[in-house]
């Protein structure tokens, strides 16, 4: 009995295993084998069919266990049970598709042998991972999981994404589970497959050394200054934000949190941190007056509806004047607009209580106090490399990423939103400074340590200097290089083994 349903059971143990590796589980030492038994499916079936539904099933179970929590975060914006649960359903079966895209490659070129399908499954994930980055430019998709981001904990090990960006950490952790994978179906003895599975051990060990190095290196770069950076986190219930009953006790609470300000570079607020829009005049003057005097420089979020209805970030002097601007360019799906409007309008509406907003030019200056350029990351915006790697060939010092996460709850969402820092961090090497209403607020610095930190749902002002560095790192400028040579060598193997 067990023999017959070992095979539908290996997609099911990777998808266990996977979330068991992002956060809140955060056992990332798991990622390391994870896609074994997938892989060991893959090589045993003997149609591609067969390897295909183990990639839909795995993924299916993958995306609804770790996106579990869009369930309350749409049931407590007035989504009803069934729609929500529809909602998780639909979203899940739509992202498996990654999954039978790589079960499908995996199938086709195993003809290549044992010895080498797990290079080339590597390099096809390294592909499938780049792709669905890009594929949110041109269509909707949600790429909030990326295999490297279960590393967050282990600094050493993430140092290689300034070469290769989380992709190439990613594609690692493939690697080393397709190639354990790929031993089980050998008929070697024990000890020679222990040898087949050196390589994975020696990349682990190359990518620790490389790691220990860096983070050694860097105690001798000669910073370029720091900014004292004061970051405001309210902790202002996300669906009593609107009521205009509230107004006036949360703008009483940030008030006493912008006492904690006094003295910093820059005071940073969090995404939609005003309970108005900045455009009514009331607001604008309130605002002026209680960020005047309180920093150097502020960061606010706030909804505009300057030029459009926008979700926007405003720099302000010290006097409480703005001064620049910046308009969010990815928006969240479902959150802040509705896909498909005209299929879907009628069922769903924006779990944000403000209802659609319009995305930002894709091109925008960065802001600028007092010679220091800040890149602008506003919620979501966090998951997209691009965006910073763009922003930081334009000059960027330092980034300020600014959300509001209180509609996930007290869920994973938070901790999964918060890792994807991280890696822009150690991407770009260059801090980031983030300021979420409810928390995780933090100051990560040009190599992925958390300097400082809060606790989710707390109320505070967390202060604390980032350290600017000069040093250009090679992902943002030549990392597309690595996804060329990829799909070159994955195209050579599709085509001699679908045509030779």
């Amino acid at each position: 009995m067990l023999k017959k349903f070992a095979p539908a059971f290996l997609p099911v143990l990777t998808a266990l295993l996977l979330v068991l590796s992002y956060p809140r589980f955060s056992q990332g030492w798991l990622a390391w084998f994870a896609l074994a038994p997938l892989s060991c499916h893959i090589l045993k079936s003997r149609t591609l069919k067969e390897a295909a539904a183990g990639g839909l099933a795995c993924g299916f179970l993958f995306y609804l266990g770790a996106l579990y929590w869009l369930y309350p975060t749409m049931r407590a914006g007035g989504v009803g049970p069934v729609v929500s649960a529809l909602g998780l359903v639909l979203l899940s079966l739509i992202l498996s598709a990654e999954f039978v895209l790589a079960a499908a490659y995996g199938f086709r070129v195993k003809r290549t042998g044992l010895k080498i399908w797990p290079y080339l499954f590597a390099l096809g994930w390294f592909l499938l991972e780049y792709g669905k980055i890009y594929l949110s430019q041109k269509a909707v998709w949600f790429p909030w999981f990326m295999l490297g981001y279960t590393q967050w904990e282990h600094t050493k090990l993430i140092q290689i994404v300034s070469v290769t960006g989380v992709y190439g950490l990613g594609a690692a952790l493939c690697f080393s589970g397709a190639l354990l994978g790929s031993l089980f179906p050998a008929d070697a003895p024990l000890y020679k497959k222990a040898l087949r599975f050196s390589p994975a051990v020696l990349l682990f060990a190359g990518l620790w050394a490389f790691g220990k190095q860096e983070l050694e290196r860097s105690g001798g770069i000669a910073p370029g200054g720091s900014l004292n950076a004061a970051l405001l986190q309210p902790s202002v219930d996300l669906y009593a934000k609107w009521d205009a009953a509230e107004a006036g006790n949360i703008k009483s609470r940030i008030e006493g949190l912008l006492a904690g300000a006094k003295g910093a570079d820059l005071a940073v607020w969090p995404e939609n941190a005003l309970p108005c829009w900045l455009d009514e005049a009331d607001c604008a003057a309130w605002l002026t007056g209680v960020s005047s005097g309180s920093a150097a420089g502020s960061i606010v979020g706030s909804v505009s509806r300057g030029g459009g209805r926008h979700v926007a970030a405003f720099l302000l002097d010290g006097k409480g004047e703005i001064t620049a601007s910046y308009n969010k360019r990815r928006l969240v799906p479902f959150g802040e607009y509705v896909p498909f409007r005209d299929f879907l309008g009628g069922f769903v509406r924006p779990v944000a209580a403000l209802g659609e907003f319009e995305p930002g030019d894709a091109e925008q200056r960065l802001l600028n106090l007092k010679g220091t350029k800040i890149g602008v990351a506003i919620c979501y915006e966090s998951i997209f490399p691009y965006l910073f790697a763009g922003d930081t060939r334009d000059g960027a010092d330092v980034f300020v990423n600014i959300t509001n996460d209180g509609w996930y709850l007290d869920t994973a969402a938070p901790y999964q939103h918060f890792v994807a820092n991280i890696f822009r961090a150690a991407e770009n090497r260059r801090a980031v400074v983030r300021a979420a209403n409810n928390g995780i607020s933090a100051v990560i610095d040009p190599w992925g340590r958390v300097l400082a930190k809060t606790a989710l749902n707390e109320r505070t002002v967390l202060r604390a200097r980032a350290p600017l560095c000069a040093e250009r790192a090679f992902f943002p400028l030549y990392g597309h290089w690595f996804a060329v040579a990829a799909l070159l060598v994955v195209s050579a193997f599709l085509l001699a083994v679908l045509f030779l």
